[in-house]
C-alpha cells in the first residue's frame, strides 16, 4: 500500500463517503461535479483554455449544462457566467453557419437539386456516375463542423477522478481496517462495481466485492418483493416498513447509479429521503 499526502487525501475521502448512504463513488462524483462547475463560474469563464475546451465540445453535456445553470442561480442569483460561456458558443456556431451559407448560395444549391433529379430519373450507369460526382448527404460538411471534437470537459475531469477513487478502493481492500469500512458501507452501484472488478488485481478483492454486493442486493430484492406484494389490495392491512416503501428507489440507484443532484425538485427529494429511510431497515417499526 502506498503512503503519502495523496493517499491520505483519497483514503480520507473514501472513508467519509463510506459513512454516508448510497454508492460512495457516486457520492464523491457528485461532490466533485458541483466543485468543478462552481470553480468554472467563479474563476474560469474567461480562461482561454477552459473556453477552448467548451467550444471544442460544443458546450457541456446536458447534465452538467443544466447543473451549471442551477449552481449559478443558487449562489449568484443571476446567469452572468453561463451567459458569457454560451454567448461565445453561440457566436462560434453563427460563424460556422454563416460560412456554410456563403459557400453554398441558393443558385448553386438549386442547380445541384436539378442535377440530382435528372440522375435519379436516368439509367443505372448514370446513377453510379452521379453518386461519384454528388455528395450523398448535402449537410455532410456542415454536420462535421457542428459536431463536437471533444467530450464534455467536466465529464472528462470527473471520469478521471472516478478512476482514481476506484483504483484506491480496490487496492486498499487488502487492508483489514479499510475492508471493514467498505463492508459497513452501502457498497458500489452496478456501473461502479463493474469498473472496480476490472481494476481488481487479485482474486481476493474480486471475491470480496462480489460477496458484499450479493448480500446487499439479495436483501434489497427481498424488500422490493415485499413492497410489490403489499401493494395488493388484499394485503393492504399488513405492516409497511419504511425500507420496503423506498426499496424500489434504491433498486434503480443500484442499477443506474445514484440520482444526480436536482435542486428544489420533489422527485429528487424522494430519492434523498430514500437513502436515509432505507437505513432504518435494521429496526422493526412499521409505518402506520
Amino acid at each position: 500500500m502506498r503512503a503519502g499526502l495523496e493517499a491520505d487525501v483519497y483514503l480520507l475521502g473514501l472513508r467519509q463517503a463510506f459513512r454516508e448512504p448510497g454508492c460512495p463513488i457516486c457520492r464523491l462524483r457528485a461532490q466533485k461535479d458541483g466543485r468543478h462547475l462552481y470553480n468554472l463560474l467563479y474563476e474560469n469563464v474567461n480562461d482561454g483554455t477552459t473556453r477552448m475546451h467548451i467550444a471544442r465540445s460544443k458546450g457541456l453535456c446536458p447534465e452538467h449544462a443544466w447543473e451549471l445553470q442551477a449552481i449559478e442561480q443558487e449562489y449568484w442569483c443571476n446567469g452572468l457566467g453561463v451567459g458569457i460561456v454560451y454567448e461565445d458558443l453561440a457566436s462560434r456556431v453563427v460563424e460556422t453557419l454563416s460560412a456554410y451559407l456563403e459557400a453554398n448560395p441558393l443558385p448553386r444549391v438549386a442547380r445541384r437539386a436539378r442535377l440530382r433529379k435528372r440522375i435519379e430519373g436516368s439509367g443505372s450507369i448514370a446513377q453510379w456516375l452521379g453518386r461519384l460526382l454528388l455528395r450523398p448527404a448535402p449537410a455532410g460538411s456542415l454536420l462535421k463542423r457542428l459536431a463536437p471534437v471533444e467530450h464534455c470537459r467536466v465529464c472528462d475531469l470527473i471520469g478521471e477522478l472516478v478512476e482514481i477513487n476506484l483504483g484506491w478502493l480496490v487496492e486498499e481492500l487488502a487492508d483489514p481496517e479499510f475492508r471493514a469500512w467498505y463492508a459497513a458501507s452501502d457498497g458500489l452501484c452496478l456501473p461502479h462495481l463493474r469498473r472496480a472488478l476490472a481494476l481488481a488485481k487479485n482474486e481476493e478483492a474480486v471475491r470480496l466485492l462480489a460477496e458484499t454486493t450479493m448480500q446487499r442486493l439479495d436483501a434489497l430484492a427481498t424488500d422490493v418483493g415485499e413492497y410489490v406484494r403489499k401493494m395488493d389490495w388484499n394485503k393492504r392491512h399488513e405492516p409497511k416498513h419504511a425500507w420496503e416503501q423506498v426499496s424500489w428507489v434504491r433498486a434503480v440507484a443500484f442499477f443506474s447509479g445514484e440520482a444526480p443532484v436536482e435542486r428544489k425538485a420533489d422527485v429528487y427529494e424522494l430519492r434523498r429521503t430514500a437513502l436515509a429511510e432505507y437505513h432504518t431497515r435494521s429496526t422493526d417499526m412499521p409505518l402506520s
